[in-house]
């Protein structure tokens, strides 16, 4: 890979932080749009004691290059410098303009499926099995209440589990599986209180989350990876089916009647509408080019 190459696998992981701060999109989600998703669960899998001695033992640059860790360390460094940046301002965002945000993610998700969807086989009662089941199947997850835990350390590392295979999986967000848990809040307010004042004892608790995560990410990327190498067309087909159920949790428009009046006072909202998918196509342009 060249420069320009980890510059953009960086800026592709600096998308899918950000994404993992919102309720309602995934990192998965980003991943599969941006064309990173099989590099990314195969670079996790890599991730074993073997393969990091061999890095040890030859050519260290050929190793990590073998490896595709690499490709994994640009899109940590983008993952983990978004949600250092960005935490706060998401925060804001969310709160005083979250019609917007879920307009801009709604019509960058959209958009996207089409392109997931291409090449792979759809009409048969099987294939819509699976897509329709894993449709309904988010449906179910984003229609549940909160579950109201006390919180306590191995209570967030449950939390951070969970939330890392909400974070591999397109559909429903990290975010979201931390809502349902009750503790987005505590841990947005503890990254940036953290990121403010340095606070030890905050950093026990984000340090604990993020282990949780680690754990959930290097286990469950095994799963999905065999499920990638042995079933690929009906795993694309759940995937997309998770993305799909996610959409109407992100529906952003208010319009009962479709006249200027309407379309004036959701301006903004069909403006970042448009974005979104003006992104997606801008997207898979880039990640076109690259390949040539």
């Amino acid at each position: 890979m060249n420069k320009i190459n980890y510059l953009i696998i960086y800026l592709k992981g600096m998308a899918m932080g950000i994404s993992d701060l919102i309720p309602g999109i995934s990192g998965g989600t980003i991943a599969l749009i941006t064309g990173v998703y099989n590099d990314f669960i195969t670079s996790l899998n890599n991730l074993n004691i073997k393969n990091i001695k061999s890095i040890f033992n030859s050519d260290i640059i050929f190793q990590i290059k073998k490896h595709k860790f690499d490709f994994l360390i640009f899109l940590a460094l983008g993952i983990i410098s978004s949600i250092l940046i960005f935490s706060k301002i998401i925060s804001n965002l969310l709160i005083n303009y979250p019609q917007e945000i879920n307009s801009f993610f709604f019509g960058l998700i959209l958009a996207s499926i089409p392109f997931i969807l291409k090449g792979t086989k759809i009409f048969t009662l099987n294939n819509l099995a699976f897509l329709i089941g894993s449709i309904l199947i988010t449906f179910y997850l984003l229609g549940l209440n909160n579950i109201n835990g006390e919180i306590s350390l191995i209570y967030i590392f449950i939390c951070g589990f969970f939330c890392s295979c909400a974070m591999i999986l397109p559909g429903i967000s990290g975010a979201y599986i931390l809502l349902i848990f009750s503790s987005y809040d505590f841990i947005l307010e503890k990254l940036n209180t953290f990121l403010a004042d340095f606070n030890f004892n905050d950093f026990v608790w984000i340090g604990v989350f993020i282990l949780g995560i680690l754990t959930g990410v290097l286990t469950f990327s095994r799963f999905v990876k065999y499920l990638l190498q042995n079933h690929k067309n009906k795993t694309i087909l759940s995937l997309s089916g998770l993305i799909i159920g996610s959409l109407p949790k992100l529906f952003p428009f208010e319009i009962t009647e479709l006249d200027i009046d309407s379309l004036i006072s959701n301006s903004t909202i069909i403006i970042c509408f448009c974005l979104g998918i003006f992104l997606l196509i801008g997207i898979n342009f880039m990640s076109k080019n690259e390949k040539q």
